[in-house]
């Protein structure tokens, strides 16, 4: 929902500044996913009967619609994302081959112990008048694309359709991977469990946008609901709770990686330059190959990737961190991935500049305002892009056009930062791992 925007006296001092963001990103604390992390995992989400899901509630935290009235008015109007449902709500809506065969049938009762926003979006799925929907939804996780210069809205539209949407529709698992220097989920933080790696120093500042303000040291827990630590990927994996949203804050050490990815990752502490120290971006490698080759857990799963360009760079050499490795060994797993339910969401500024063989893994993409519509003579995307050469001119802030090989649809979304009042950024850092990368 909107949310005032609030202020604090320009003398506030550091007391002041941390009461401000505790007020602004207070937790959403009710649900069942707050409770199973909030007992350590220990009390099942299904003991919960009095308890609601995350995303029962989600969609209001955003002032949106539910998603099955949202289904109900394209249906009437006859909306561009009902007539062409590949182009768009397959990215949405995931279901397995089982759950196409219960609806084929009418037999919702698979359904009866799924949150009722899901079960919602089923009844309308299994109606005769939406079979069409329904046989066009793919069996399985998705991969789709978002692409445009900074600024566009790649980030908004992630948190509301790939953070609210998804827990919302699937109950689904939500993996956003950060990036220290921009904090990109806070819309997300009442609902958000912060995974840390364990071992490792985590200093987290509320820096506001007046400088009169002091910047002040603050609790993970003062913007996100909870956190945990991990050790590894397997190891996070194995404390995800269905239907919980996860900011993950990559391990700078990589412990894990290389076994997983056969590959080398070299961290700050043990690089002897800075061209062999490994990006953190990189350890999302570990993460999907572990999805891929663990089976810890099979249900839906949506990891979200930004600059994805800067992981799975173009036609890359192999380096001393090889590069060329990585990024074509990521194709193959998210493939083996994805049919284990894992969707991927990427974000970068260039499809053009984006691997080639991950491109052909994916299935849709997000064309943003004024982003210009991509060559059809890129490997991996049709040979005939379905928007017209100028359609992203004409989208305002909040609006993206996605598309698939046949069809596109012009989608929009509400403002997720204003959702909150804090003016100014939550920084991120690891200051032992800054310490070691000065001394290279």
């Amino acid at each position: 929902m909107s949310h005032a925007r609030t202020q604090i006296d320009s003398t506030g001092g550091p007391d002041e500044v941390r009461e401000w963001v505790r007020q602004e990103f207070e937790s959403h604390d009710d649900s069942k996913q707050a409770y199973y992390h909030d007992s350590g995992g220990t009390f099942g989400l299904d003991a919960q009967g009095n308890r609601h899901h995350d995303g029962e509630s989600i969609y209001q935290h955003f002032g949106a619609k539910p998603f099955w009235k949202v289904l109900e008015g394209a249906e009437t109007s006859n909306h561009p994302a009902y007539r062409y449902p590949s182009a768009y709500l397959n990215a949405l809506i995931h279901v397995s081959d089982a759950d196409i065969w219960a609806l084929e049938r009418g037999d919702l009762s698979r359904f009866d112990h799924e949150p009722e926003t899901r079960q919602r979006v089923m009844e309308w799925l299994s109606r005769p008048e939406n079979r069409e929907v329904l046989d066009a939804m793919d069996d399985g996780g998705i991969g789709w694309h978002a692409h445009s210069k900074p600024g566009k809205g790649k980030t908004s539209a992630a948190n509301f359709l790939a953070g609210a949407r998804m827990t919302e529709i699937n109950n689904e698992t939500v993996l956003w991977q950060l990036t220290l220097d921009e904090c990109e989920i806070l819309p997300l933080a009442p609902f958000t469990t912060l995974a840390m790696p364990a071992g490792v120093e985590v200093t987290v500042e509320a820096v506001p946008r007046d400088d009169r303000l002091p910047r002040v040291a603050i609790e993970p827990t003062d913007v996100f609901r909870d956190t945990l630590t991990y050790t590894d990927p397997v190891d996070l994996l194995e404390q995800t709770c269905p239907g919980a949203i996860y900011g993950v804050l990559p391990d700078p050490k990589f412990r894990g990686c290389e076994r997983l990815v056969e590959a080398s990752f070299t961290s700050a502490w043990e690089a002897e330059d800075t061209e062999e120290n490994t990006d953190l971006v990189e350890w999302m490698h570990g993460l999907v190959h572990a999805r891929a080759k663990k089976d810890v857990t099979l249900h839906p799963t949506t990891a979200v990737i930004d600059e994805a360009g800067d992981m799975l760079p173009i036609r890359p050499e192999n380096d001393a961190n090889d590069t060329k490795t990585k990024v074509k060994g990521f194709a193959e797993a998210f493939g083996k991935a994805r049919k284990k339910n894992l969707s991927c969401v990427f974000m970068s500024h260039s499809l053009a500049t984006f691997e080639e063989t991950v491109r052909e893994k994916e299935r849709l993409w997000m064309t943003m305002p004024e982003t210009p519509r991509p060559s059809g003579s890129l490997t991996g995307l049709p040979d005939s892009i379905p928007i017209y050469p100028n359609y992203s001119s004409g989208l305002s802030k909040g609006e993206a056009v996605m598309w698939n090989s046949m069809n596109f649809v012009p989608i929009s979304w509400p403002n997720p930062y204003r959702t909150y009042g804090f003016e100014g950024e939550i920084s991120i850092s690891y200051p032992e791992r800054e310490v070691a990368l000065d001394a290279l």
